[in-house]
């Protein structure tokens, strides 16, 4: 019999209870802008781990993301799999004990495959679940497991996600990736997706022209497909520390002389290879770069000061999205307060900020276990529903009630929203500030950079709007004034569109808010994707305004689940919620990152998109 592959993510809905609200299928929402309201940032971004196995590999695939209970149960019925692959974390394996029974009912003779960073689970809390557990780099694992060529070239898919939602405004626009690389040699202690790999980075691109060439390419496809892609999301835990990588991936651009829009990963030691000019250059619209702590004495914190960087990056266009830690040993609660006010005084873009984290398969849980210093609740019966960076599991010197670091964690977001404002507003300045100082720039890459933020700067004029009338203070307030001011200063006048837009936003903030609170709207549609199966390969581009929900998931279809949700979680909300005893060896037990299973032989060394895979030789080159 020949293989069928399905692979899915988790099953919709989210947030249900006794689910932290930061595990979902959105990550700004959950994680970054959720304090905002209306403001907040809204995109649903899929899977790309099961996209990237549904490209390379020979079986037919279909993957899943986000089904419902009823879209998973109608697949299995009528697809004909002989394995079934789940994409699971932490926080969401108690839905894959609500899945694998599901499987194994209507689908009994499938294998099935648990992946993603939810393998750090043991294997006496995994094995029952599993026919194999994939904790590796996972197109070799596959190809393994189906008996297929492991020498064969990864491909990049085409995997694009929708533009940015805000205030319930979609545009029609898709934003392209690509995976260059996984893993990371940092080796942060508390960090997971560092210790998977064993502190080693896994490219899928060797070259810089390599993820150029695969940028444009999954635009080139978009636009056939009659979908504008605005943007660009490269998925590296630090890019600019791949030195001559990014250097070429410069020149290809330099070559090309278009000016690309991206979103990227970089530490202080990897942005501080490179000036902020050759950065813009490379089209980086938003950084993502880690604050932690003042004191958290991790080598990627080195490098150029954070006012130098930020300010560096900011006067080219360049904003950021910076992340910070509470929870570490050394901090008191005016410890942390201290530190947070040294962030607010660099006017990130966006702020995330998660507490200390003992996960699995870490040095941090090893040395917890090894101390003693998991709660009793957690050491006998912990809940892995709050595995998510927004719950305190251990014992900490300056904190007697672990709930206070999350009240303050709580704080800190509220804080971050009242004294900065909309996260749109907050990067439009930035980009307000790019186009300013290059729009004159002897560069000619740069002066289509600035023409380019001129452009997204002017997007946000109807959001300044809703900002007057509902800002969370009167200094948010004056900035957002100030801003449209500046705003059209700068770039000209409001015409006809931009009139209706901002008379519109305040009636669309209201609307978003009244769907948010009666819990309409809010989950994420389900994209289901082909490959080499009844003559398609993936979805089309204008498919994935499903990830969104809503009406473009189908309106009727997404208010009666909703309803029917609602009316649950009204039931469930009445009743207890506790860990279970049978995950105890989760916090009693140290857990070095296991190996996959079953065991299968190494193979011979993969090529990465054409190049040999070869692990990270020298990992600041």
């Amino acid at each position: 019999m020949s293989n069928k592959l399905l692979l899915t993510s988790v099953m919709r809905p989210f947030g249900g209870p006794g689910e932290g609200d930061s595990v979902g299928a959105e990550l700004f929402h959950a994680q970054v802008t959720r304090a905002q309201g209306p403001f907040s940032l809204r995109q649903v971004i899929r899977v790309w781990a099961i996209d990237y196995l549904a490209e390379n590999v020979e079986a037919p695939t279909v993957t899943l993301h986000y089904p419902s209970k009823k879209e998973l149960i109608r697949e299995l019925r009528t697809g004909g799999y002989t394995h079934v692959g789940i994409n699971f974390v932490v926080a969401t394996f108690h839905k894959v004990r609500e899945m694998v029974p599901l499987i194994r009912r209507y689908a009994p003779k499938a294998k099935i495959i648990l992946g993603g960073y939810g393998t750090v689970l043991p294997d006496e809390v995994l094995a029952t679940w599993a026919d194999a557990i994939c904790r590796e780099e996972g197109v070799g694992f596959l190809r393994r497991t189906l008996g297929e060529d492991v020498t064969r070239p990864v491909r990049h898919p085409h995997a694009p996600i929708p533009s940015v939602q805000v205030l319930g405004f979609q545009l029609r626009a898709v934003v392209g990736h690509v995976t260059a690389g996984l893993g990371c040699s940092n080796g942060c202690d508390f960090c997971c997706t560092s210790h998977f790999f064993q502190q080693k980075y896994v490219p899928f691109s060797k070259s810089g022209r390599d993820v150029y060439e695969s940028l444009l390419e999954t635009r080139r496809r978009a636009e056939e497909e009659g979908t504008r892609m605005n943007g660009f999301i490269v998925i590296d835990e630090d890019f600019f520390l791949h030195r001559r990588r990014a250097r070429e991936f410069l020149d290809c651009v330099r070559e090309g002389g278009e000016s690309l829009s991206l979103m990227g990963f970089g530490s202080v030691r990897g942005l501080s290879q490179f000036t902020g000019r050759e950065i813009a250059e490379m089209g980086f619209d938003l950084v993502w770069n880690a604050f932690e702590g003042t004191n958290a004495g991790y080598r990627k914190q080195q490098g150029k000061s954070f006012p130098e960087l930020y300010s560096e990056l900011k006067s080219v266009g360049c904003g950021q999205l910076t992340s910070m830690i509470i929870g570490f040993p050394y901090q008191t609660e005016a410890t942390i307060w201290s530190e947070f006010e040294e962030l607010m005084a660099l006017e990130p873009g966006l702020t995330q900020c998660l507490i200390y984290f003992a996960f699995p398969g870490t040095p941090f849980h090893e040395q917890v276990i090894a101390e003693g210093r998991y709660r009793r609740d957690f050491k006998r019966a912990p809940d892995l529903r709050r595995w998510d960076g927004f719950a305190m599991h251990f014992e900490h010197p300056s904190f007697e009630k672990p709930e206070a670091v999350e009240a303050i964690q709580r704080a800190i977001y509220e804080e971050d929203f009242k004294r900065l404002g909309p996260s749109p507003l907050r990067l439009a300045r930035v980009w307000l500030t790019g186009y300013e100082n290059l729009r004159n720039d002897p560069n000619p890459l740069l002066r289509k950079r600035a023409e380019r933020l001129r452009e997204d700067v002017r997007s946000a004029l109807p959001v300044t709007t809703a900002a007057i009338a509902f800002a969370p203070s009167d200094a948010v307030r004056a900035r957002a004034r100030q801003l449209r001011k500046d705003i059209i200063r700068l770039t000209g006048a409001l015409g006809p569109e931009d009139h209706v837009r901002s008379a519109g936003a305040p009636a669309m903030f209201l609307a978003a808010r009244a769907a948010r609170a009666l819990g309409l709207g809010q989950q994420p549609g389900l994209l289901r994707t082909e490959h080499r199966h009844n003559g398609r390969d993936g979805a089309k581009s204008d498919e994935v305004f499903r990830l969104q929900g809503g009406a473009a998931a189908g309106l009727g279809r997404v208010l009666v689940e909703d309803v029917a949700e609602n009316l649950r979680r009204f039931v469930a909300k009445r009743l207890p919620h506790h860990g279970r005893e049978d995950l105890a060896p989760v916090t009693t037990k140290p857990q070095p990152m296991p190996r996959s299973l079953p065991l299968a032989p190494s193979p011979r060394p993969m090529r990465a998109c054409g190049l040999a895979a070869e692990v990270e030789a020298a990992a600041a080159e």
